[in-house]
């Protein structure tokens, strides 16, 4: 029975198909073969050698014709079970492409070859897009990635000439200061013995308060100097190891100058990734800001914390004279002052230290107005328990 439906079942198939007997002569064709024969100016190709006609080829599809034909032999030689090969046909209208595929049978003894055609033009058109739209992304991820390597060399180059450039300053402030101070000193040393030595006696009264505001400026020129040193030490990236903010804290209340009835408090510290050095000039000039803008009520200071995942923030509380909220920001800058400088002694220059200090340690610092005094935040780097430091 279903013998009675082999011969439409052939011809029925998409693939050129075509039976060939074990010396490659082609002994039967599918309706598809024949079409396809016709269609390129030949016949239904029956009793045709098809190795001898593979063989014969020439141009652009000898190479693709010859290894069908060995492909052939192979699988009719028993040396292989089953031959393909992909290759292009195209017409002079559009590209083409299909895979050769070889297999063999035996029927009442005799061997005989199948060599099915099928076309692959969808399937490899959409591979050849894919792989040229791959190279173009290749390509052009080759570039991003060139052009992102010469911005990172550039900007290393420039970070460097940066630092640099930053160190040179630093030495420079240093050098300077150093070489500012002495003539500053001496100036004032003579100033002051000429006002002690001869005050109501050479000099008069108006030569008097020349003197005394030589020897206070002069002064005021040696504090300039060292607070801009100080500023100068804090513009390089500082080395940083695990540091209890506690002891440091302690040192600078015991270094400053309290009123009677003064109480500073904090309360127990985390530890954090830090330099000391920076880190002690951070506290001590927040410590002598609330000394120095105090009310005429007891001192009250206080330290407290917050652990904020990768940061710990720091919050200086006290009860002074306060600050007006839209002056928050405009007190960390260099040389500002909001107040005259009888009132209050300094150069402007606290803040900006602080924030210098606590920006190179990757944090941030603000200030918060209350009813009553101030509230100074800062962040630095907690120690996590691996050790490492906290991402900038």
């Amino acid at each position: 029975m279903p013998q009675r439906f082999a011969g439409a079942a052939f011809d029925a198939l998409s693939a050129i198909i075509a039976i060939l007997d074990d010396r490659g002569v082609i002994l039967a064709v599918n309706a598809a073969w024949r079409v396809f024969s016709q269609e390129n100016g030949g016949s239904d190709d029956v009793g045709v050698n098809y190795l001898s006609v593979c063989e014969a080829a020439l141009g652009a599809d000898q190479e693709d014709a010859q290894q069908i034909a060995a492909g052939i032999r192979d699988v009719l030689a028993g040396r292989a079970a089953l031959f393909e090969l992909e290759y292009p046909c195209h017409s002079p209208t559009e590209q083409r492409f299909f895979v050769a595929r070889v297999t063999a049978f035996t029927q009442d003894g005799a061997q005989f070859a199948l060599v099915a055609h099928e076309n692959i033009t969808r399937r490899k058109l959409a591979e050849l897009e894919a792989a040229e739209l791959t190279l173009e992304l290749e390509s052009r991820i080759q570039e991003r990635t060139q052009a992102l390597a010469a911005s990172q060399a550039a900007l290393e180059r420039q970070n460097a000439e940066l630092e640099d450039r930053n160190q040179a300053l630093a030495q420079f402030a240093y050098v300077a200061s150093h070489d500012l101070q002495e003539p500053l000193r001496t100036l004032g040393a003579y100033a002051d013995i000429l006002r002690h030595r001869y005050a109501g006696k050479v000099l008069d009264e108006r030569a008097d308060t020349y003197l005394q505001r030589i020897t206070e400026q002069a002064f005021r020129a040696r504090q300039l100097v060292r607070d801009i040193l100080t500023l100068s030490n804090v513009a390089t990236q500082p080395p940083m190891s695990p540091l209890n903010l506690g002891p440091l804290w302690d040192e600078a209340c015991r270094a400053l100058p309290w009123p009677e009835g003064a109480r500073v408090s904090r309360d127990d510290l985390p530890e954090v990734h830090a330099n000391a050095p920076q880190v002690r000039q951070l506290l001590t000039n927040l410590l002598g800001n609330a000394l120095k803008f105090r009310a005429d009520r007891p001192l009250r200071v206080h330290l407290s914390t917050q652990e904020q995942g990768d940061w710990v923030q720091f919050t200086v509380t006290d009860n002074g004279i306060g600050i007006a909220p839209k002056h928050a920001e405009q007190v960390f800058g260099m040389f500002q002052r909001l107040h005259s400088r009888a009132a209050a002694g300094g150069n402007g220059i606290g803040l900006a230290v602080c924030r210098r200090v606590v920006e190179r340690h990757g944090g941030r610092i603000w200030i918060e107005s209350r009813p009553e005094g101030v509230q100074v935040h800062f962040t630095l780097p907690a120690v996590p328990a691996d050790g490492e430091p906290a991402p900038e």
